[in-house]
Order: structure tokens, then C-alpha cells, then sequence
């Protein structure tokens, strides 16, 4: 059968632009009926592909599984208007543009480099929804602009690329909750001293493996903080005190550089909050990189100069380094075998024994000595109480016997006034009246020098308390300065017996197989011999 040339002609132009017609039909939709909505394949590699493409039943949530889009614009965004939680992890992402009505943006696992913000007359100011940013494992060098992220909660920026972080850029993230900015490169961390950083609701900051060679605290109000991650960075300290997050409940400090003196500090100022958790550094970590051990840590001993830190230990360094020296010295003496190490042992753990006996009876006599201080303070307050009271009677009884006299010379000189009206006689015996004034005047005059006397020695007696309640208090202070020292020596005893009792197990163990090699020794040379 003959075919027409001109339909011949048709079929081939329709074949030839057949692929360019479906990619003017790509359209994406929801692969399933779950309530996540799952788009797969999603290819937009350039501007022409966004606005081609065609969505259909877009429904949020919603979730590109797989595809390529290397450039997440605008356009984009407005084929998705109705959604508000978007998943757009490993699609090669390198620039990513965020829309004021999204809520919830995960863009883990691409390549983004830059993020835009809508940047129109109207909406400069507009603030943003967003409550969960997530935007770790990709390229950014530098914080994207977050001041009109007043809603955020969430943000994640791990793993990218950071070397310096300007904390006032979290400013006015006041509902943030979640910070990380761990797995970058980061080697400063900034804040201004004008103003504190107030982020009353954050609960997790995190820092971990990064560069840091310290971290300033100083000026951060962060109330809620309850877990603080700071593990695989070059730290030697942090500035400012770790007691100004009150609830802070998970510390994590292992795999840095700090130095001894400020990490015992903060080992003294952490011991007071309840439920507070501590990580560790590996236990060969310290022996591998030459580095002394602190409780939990690895540590170097010398600060650097003009650090401002305190030295706790001063020229007791040298001490700790013949101590090791001693401590080297007794695994070599185990290692070869000494039979004399066991008896050391012994001669030091009984002296060590008595020394904590020792310690213990300067305790309980000091204790004894306070409940006698105690009770000498007691009895002298009684007394005290007592002499006031007495002079208050006798000054009472005083003031009753002088009104009581007065009143009689008063009487008195009422009834010589009558008889004198009375008669018409002027028979007065006046030198009698004034000898008799006078003798009450003296009289008057011992009872006032009396009571002075008796003032004089209440305010000596009371002098004589206030010195002797004074030197009271000033033993009752050198007694409880010398139990604290006692606790702390009867402290580092127990500790020093601590490492002791294993390396003498391990002592024991050696010599008990060396026993054991010599008795068969000895027998199999009888077995010989016989």
C-alpha cells in the first residue's frame, strides 16, 4: 500500500519534536494517598524547567524524595502555594530562596551556598513563620540573615563550612530553642559586651567538633539551658562562669585542650547543682597525648601566660612531676619483680592507716572542742542576762528608796510649816532643819555615786563579754579552717589509697605467679634429679 508523501512528512516532524512536547508536560503529583505528599524524580535544572512544570494535588506536607534542582527560587514556590511544610533534602540545592509562609523547611544533604529572603518594598519588613529551619550538610560560609526569624525554635546549621559566628545574629531568635552549629570550622565565636545576649528559652546549644580555642560566656542570659555541647574543638577554657545557667542539667567538655587549673575550678563550682551529667574523655586519651587526668578529663598543667587564670597549685607542679617520676619508678620496680615492693607497700598503707586514725581523733577532739565553745557562748549570754537583769532591780529599788526619802522631807518640812502658822511663837529651830537637809542630801549624794559605780561595772563587765565573745568566734573560725584542711588531707589519702590498692593486687598477682613458677621450678628439678 502506497503512502502519501505528505503524511510521511507529518510523522516525522510529529516523532522529531515528540520529546521536546513531554518535557512541556512535565507534571509532578502525590505518588501515594498517605498524608504525606511524596513527589520522586523531580528534575528542574534550570529556570526554563520551573516554568514548564506543572504541579497537580500538591498537598502539605510535602516531600521531594529524589531529583535534581539546583536553583529552589521564587518561581518555584509559587506552583507550591499551599504549602507549608516542605522537605527538600539532597536535590543539589546550591542557592535556596525561603517564603515568609513556610513554617517548617528541612534542606539537609545539598550543595547551598546562599540563602535569599524576599526582598520587595512591601514585605522588607515582613516576619517570617518559620518554626523548624534545618539546613546542615551543605556549603554556607556565613550565617543566612535570621533577624526577621522572630518565630524560629529549631535551627540546625550543622556540617557546613562556618569559621566565625557573631552570636548578636541570634538576637532576636527570643523563642529559639534548639541551636547547632556543630561540624563546621569554627575558630571564633564573638558577643558584644554592650548589650547581653537574652535567649531565656533556649534548652540546647551545641559547638561540638569544631575549632575553637575558647569560648566566651560572659555576656549569654540563656536561663533555660539545659544541655551545653562543646566535645572536639582545641578549648583551653571558657571565659565567664558556667553557674549563670541555673538549670543546666548535660555538660559535655571531652576531646579538647583545657587547662588543669581552670578545669579543677569548674569541677569546684559544678558540684553544687543537683542532677548536673558530665561526659568523659576516653580513658587512654590522656596517656596517649601526654596529658595529666582530672577526674573525668584530660588536661594540660601550664596555662598560657598573661591568661589570667589562677594557678592552684603553684610550685607544686615540680611535687607532681617527681611524684610521677616515683609512679614510673614503682610499675618499672613491678615489671621486674622486687619482692621488697609488697613490704613497701605495706609500711606505707599501715603509716597511711595511721595517719587517718591520726586524723580522725584531731577531728573528733576539734568537735568536742566547738560543743564546749558552743556552750561557754551559751553560759556567758545567761550571765549576762542575769547581771542586766540585777542592775535593772537594783536600779528600781534605788529609784524607790530615793522617791521614798524625798517624799519624807517633804512631809516633814509640811508639818514645821503648820506648827510654825500655828503658834504665834518664833520658837523655829532652823540649824536643826538644815542639818537634818543636809544628812539627806549626803545620803543622796552615796546613793548616786553608788549607782555610777555600779554602771561603770555593768558597761566594764559588758566590754569584758563583747572581747571574750570575739575571741570566742575567732577560735571557732581557726577550728573550722583546721577541719576543712583535715577533710582535705583526709580526702587525698583515700584517693592516694585508691591507686595504690590495684597496683598492689597487681603486685600481689606477680608475685603469687612468680611463687608459683618457683615451686614448680623446684619440683620438676626433683622429678630430675629422681
Amino acid at each position: 500500500m502506497a503512502v502519501h508523501p505528505a503524511l510521511s512528512l507529518n510523522v516525522i516532524v510529529i516523532c522529531l519534536l515528540s520529546p521536546v512536547l513531554a518535557g512541556l508536560f512535565d507534571e509532578y503529583s502525590c505518588s501515594s494517598r498517605s498524608e504525606v505528599c511524596m513527589l520522586k524524580d523531580v528534575v528542574l535544572e534550570s529556570d526554563r524547567d520551573v516554568e514548564l512544570s506543572t504541579f497537580r494535588d500538591i498537598r502539605d506536607p510535602l516531600v521531594i524524595e529524589s531529583g535534581a534542582i539546583p536553583k529552589f527560587s521564587q518561581a518555584l514556590y509559587r506552583k507550591l502555594p499551599s504549602v507549608v511544610d516542605l522537605t527538600v533534602d539532597r536535590l543539589g540545592i546550591v542557592q535556596l530562596f525561603i517564603r515568609p509562609g513556610l513554617m517548617h523547611l528541612s534542606a539537609v544533604g545539598n550543595a547551598i551556598e546562599k540563602v535569599l529572603l524576599e526582598d520587595t518594598e512591601k514585605s522588607v519588613q515582613e516576619e517570617y513563620s518559620m518554626l523548624v529551619l534545618r539546613l546542615s550538610q551543605n556549603k554556607l560560609t556565613e550565617l543566612p540573615p535570621l533577624e526577621r526569624f522572630v518565630r524560629l525554635m529549631h535551627l540546625a546549621l550543622d556540617a557546613n563550612q562556618l569559621s566565625s559566628v557573631d552570636m548578636s545574629a541570634f538576637a532576636k531568635l527570643t523563642n529559639l530553642r534548639i541551636l547547632s552549629l556543630a561540624h563546621n570550622r569554627l575558630l571564633t565565636v564573638t558577643s558584644s559586651s554592650e548589650s547581653p545576649l537574652q535567649l531565656i528559652k533556649l534548652r540546647r546549644l551545641s559547638f561540638a567538633e569544631n575549632q575553637l580555642p575558647m569560648l566566651n560566656v560572659s555576656y549569654w542570659e540563656f536561663d533555660s539551658l539545659e544541655n551545653l555541647n562543646v566535645t572536639g574543638n582545641s578549648m583551653t577554657r571558657i571565659e565567664g562562669s558556667l553557674t549563670q545557667f541555673p538549670v543546666l542539667k548535660r555538660l559535655a567538655l571531652a576531646r579538647n585542650q583545657w587547662y588543669c587549673e581552670w578545669l579543677m575550678l569548674q569541677y569546684t563550682y559544678l558540684e553544687t547543682p543537683s542532677g548536673l551529667q558530665l561526659d568523659a574523655d576516653e580513658p587512654d586519651r590522656c596517656r596517649h597525648e601526654n596529658m595529666m587526668t582530672s577526674q573525668h578529663h584530660c588536661c594540660n598543667p601550664a596555662g598560657a601566660e598573661d591568661s589570667g587564670l589562677i594557678d592552684l597549685f603553684g610550685d607544686k607542679w615540680d611535687e607532681l612531676k617527681r611524684l610521677s617520676q616515683l609512679l614510673d619508678k614503682l610499675n618499672t620496680t613491678i615489671a621486674n619483680g622486687s619482692a621488697s615492693v609488697n613490704r613497701v607497700l605495706d609500711l606505707q598503707h599501715a603509716a597511711l592507716s595511721r595517719r587517718v586514725e591520726k586524723l580522725t581523733e584531731t577531728q573528733d577532739k576539734q568537735t568536742a572542742q566547738l560543743v564546749e565553745l558552743k556552750s561557754g557562748i551559751e553560759y556567758q549570754k545567761d550571765k549576762l542576762s542575769r547581771l542586766e537583769t540585777d542592775l535593772k532591780d537594783k536600779v528600781d529599788r534605788l529609784s524607790e528608796e530615793v522617791n521614798a526619802r524625798w517624799n519624807s522631807t517633804d512631809a516633814a518640812y509640811d508639818d514645821l510649816f503648820n506648827a510654825t502658822t500655828a503658834t504665834t511663837k518664833t520658837t523655829t529651830n532652823w540649824p536643826v532643819i538644815a542639818s537634818q537637809n543636809e544628812k539627806n542630801l549626803s545620803q543622796l549624794r552615796q546613793l548616786l555615786v553608788t549607782t555610777s559605780k555600779q554602771f561603770n561595772t555593768y558597761s566594764n563587765k559588758s566590754y569584758e563579754q563583747d572581747a571574750l565573745l570575739k575571741a570566742q568566734f575567732e577560735r571557732i573560725s581557726t577550728v573550722q579552717q583546721e577541719l576543712d584542711e583535715v577533710r582535705g588531707n583526709e580526702k587525698q589519702v583515700e584517693l592516694a589509697l585508691e591507686k595504690l590498692e590495684p597496683q598492689t593486687k597487681l603486685i600481689l598477682d606477680y608475685l603469687t605467679v612468680i611463687r608459683k613458677g618457683c615451686i614448680d621450678e623446684e619440683q620438676d628439678h626433683e622429678e630430675d634429679f629422681k
